[in-house]
């Protein structure tokens, strides 16, 4: 089996339609789903979302497990400092691996879930010769060292993000206060770069550019081929790649636009993804 068909046994297990699971996914259709069920390559924060929202692990949708996960029978059970029950051993020996979920009525935890993030992790980790976890370790060292990624990140007010959206826009005048409001961000090289941003509409740039995204955005009169950029076509604005005589949507449910049907302008290149603070 593949992700797309173990996908569809758990939705099917849960008695839940496409429908229902694009719902969850955000997603305002179940083409989204449909092909996920067909097989096709899906980003991995989409797999952990996947796995959360049918019960599952992201090591069995990705085939690196023989069986569906469930949760041991030590889940759904009350624990409190009173309890008779034996809490497993490994929530004790590895306790950053669950969440507990507590009872809001009683305050007592009823189920220990398993942080997914933190298996995935494990089960890409283990597939590594001890040459590449050695490299794993010092990748994610080097990551602790830089500030967007660190937690309790600092805080930059960026000034100009557009009233207007990329797909909807009307255009973005650089010289109208009444066009921008400012926003807390994470403070990035990025952010400190960016000439403006635009929060992106749709889902025709996924999976590299979300619904609801903000990027940011560098002054450019065009952009080269291959490269992510705000372009303008009768009024709207458009986050595409830029292509040989057309405008490229990264995602192949969306069409691509071309001159044909009108003049395009070039107004920057994307140059990162704020991340709110």
């Amino acid at each position: 089996m593949n992700i797309g068909d173990r996908v569809k046994l758990l939705r099917g297990k849960k008695g839940m339609t496409q429908e229902e699971l694009a719902n969850k996914l955000g997603y305002k259709s179940k083409s989204s789903v449909t092909h996920i069920e067909r097989g096709r390559d899906i980003p991995r924060s989409m797999v952990v979302k996947l796995a959360d929202i049918l019960d599952t692990t992201p090591a069995y949708l990705m085939g690196w497990e023989d069986t569906s996960y469930d949760y041991p029978n030590w889940t759904n059970k009350v624990f409190d400092e009173n309890s008779d029950y034996i809490i497993s051993e490994d929530v004790k020996i590895h306790p950053e691996r669950y969440t507990a979920q507590k009872d809001p009525s009683t305050g007592k935890i009823v189920a220990y879930k398993i942080n997914k993030k933190i298996e995935l992790l494990d089960a890409l980790f283990k597939k590594l010769n001890e040459r590449g976890q050695d490299i794993a370790i010092d990748r994610v060292e080097e990551l602790t060292e830089i500030p967007k990624y660190q937690k309790g990140k600092p805080v930059f007010t960026f000034r100009r993000l557009s009233e207007n959206k990329a797909s909807a826009g009307t255009g973005f005048d650089l010289n109208d206060p009444d066009q921008w409001r400012s926003i807390e961000v994470v403070d990035t090289p990025e952010a400190r770069m960016a000439d403006f941003a635009v929060e992106v509409e749709g889902r025709s740039m996924e999976p590299d550019y979300f619904d609801g995204d903000i990027v940011y955005i560098s002054l450019a009169s065009e952009v080269p081929v291959g490269q992510v950029g705000l372009f303008i076509q009768n009024g709207r604005g458009y986050i595409k790649e830029a292509g040989d005589g057309r405008l490229i949507s990264r995602n192949p449910e969306f069409d691509d636009i071309f001159p044909a049907d009108g003049d395009i302008e070039c107004k920057g290149r994307v140059i990162g993804v704020a991340e709110l603070a």
